[in-house]
């Protein structure tokens, strides 16, 4: 299939949601509509819809079958299994600019025209806008791919040009074979998509999803966007050139500052001493409200000299994108069994953890502890605990 037919058929199902099917035929002679009414594009603009659609068809003929679906119960949170890229990777709004830490980035200036179905002077708009896929960095070596486009400075605030048809091309021996893509304002959705036609009134950035399907009875269209692609742009100009954008296969050594993750909700879970039994972390990240900063509490669970259990706890404020943090640690004596003491506790300082995280599934914890007026541990140290498990709803990888 050629590039531009297949252009076509993307931008099926926000032209009949426009309705310029039902247009008059005066209005579809103009210039502009013209664009978009090329040879054959009724059966285009059908086979758009029904592609568009396959995934939540497919998923509501696999419930009718009797399939058991995660998440039937509408308080049920569950992962996409047909993620892009790890779920801990981008933060929602996207921010534009991020293609600046991207060596590899793709950048080309395409002209978009205004919307057919706005009056004379917007259907005549015109704009170079600047096109730029990239990827960014995640956990476990993988990335997501995004892609930005910015209007000029100065824009018209009153006149704006329609979002292009976007899809993708995949790599093998002979041409590239094309595949949809699904373009999502905000990180980790499973419907959400942006279609051609779309008004760009100002810039913004996409992250590129695969289509979510999780029905066994129709297979799912996914790509790992790690490997090496090619993106596509058409303007949807028939008389300008489809603009290619090539992606090498993606290699995180070239990427600066993805040693460490940032500390989020994602950490919070259990961890766990790969080399000793028994013992472990419960990490929990809490919100405080103020967009600018989270609280990192933690109960450790390890023993004491006398290889007694022996309990520590300590918390941190963490600055939003911090991704190493220092906490005062603490043990608390005078206890009692289920909170039956009518007194206080007393919490002693006992030192200082630090904490870090590679990827989602390990946490470094560096230690300068002195419980000893406790029978308590004592020294200085380092370890790499293991993630146990993901918290539903917060899948890190």
């Amino acid at each position: 299939m050629s590039p531009r037919r297949f252009a076509n058929i993307v931008t099926a199902s926000s032209i009949l949601a426009l309705g310029i099917c039902a247009m008059s035929s005066a209005a579809a002679a103009s210039g502009a509509i013209a664009r978009s009414a090329a040879p054959g594009f009724a059966p285009a603009v059908q086979a758009r819809t029904a592609s568009a659609n396959t995934s939540r068809d497919a998923f509501m003929q696999h419930l009718a079958n009797g399939g058991v679906a995660p998440g039937a119960h509408p308080s049920e949170v569950f992962k996409n299994i047909d993620r892009a890229y790890p779920a801990s990777c981008l933060g929602s709004p996207l921010q534009l600019g991020l293609y600046v830490n991207d060596p590899n980035r793709v950048q080309k200036q395409v002209t978009l025209y205004g919307d057919p179905l706005g009056d004379a002077t917007e259907q005549a708009f015109h704009e170079s806008v600047t096109v730029t896929v990239f990827r960014v960095p995640c956990s476990g070596g993988k990335s997501a791919t995004l892609i930005e486009f910015d209007r000029p400075s100065g824009h018209s605030t009153t006149n704006y040009p329609v979002f292009p048809n976007v899809y993708g091309g995949k790599l093998g021996s002979g041409s590239p074979t094309s595949f949809a893509l699904r373009l999502a304002n905000d990180p980790n959705t499973f419907y959400a998509s942006t279609f051609s036609y779309s008004p760009l009134a100002n810039s913004d950035v996409f992250v590129v999803e695969n289509f979510y399907n999780p029905s066994a009875a129709v297979s799912t269209q996914t790509f790992d966007f790690n490997q090496a692609f090619n993106v596509y742009v058409d303007n949807l100009n028939n008389a300008d050139p489809v603009f290619e954008f090539d992606l090498p296969i993606y290699n995180a050594a070239e990427y600066a500052g993805t040693d460490l993750l940032p500390i989020s909700g994602y950490m919070s879970t259990n961890w766990t001493s790969p080399t000793q039994g028994g013992e472990g972390i419960v990490m929990q990240i809490y919100d405080n409200g103020d967009s600018l900063s989270r609280t990192l509490a933690f109960a450790w669970f390890t023993y004491d000299a006398n290889k007694r259990p022996f309990w520590l706890f300590g918390q941190a404020n963490v600055p939003i994108g911090t991704k190493q943090i220092t906490a005062q640690t603490v043990y608390y004596s005078n206890g009692t069994f289920a909170g039956s003491s009518t007194t206080g506790l007393t919490p002693t300082s006992v030192g200082l953890v630090t904490f870090k995280f590679p990827d989602c599934a390990h946490m470094n914890v560096a230690w300068n502890i002195d419980a000893s007026t406790f029978s308590g541990p004592k020294g200085q140290g380092s370890a790499l605990y293991a993630r146990v498990a993901d918290v539903n709803g917060l899948v890190c990888q």
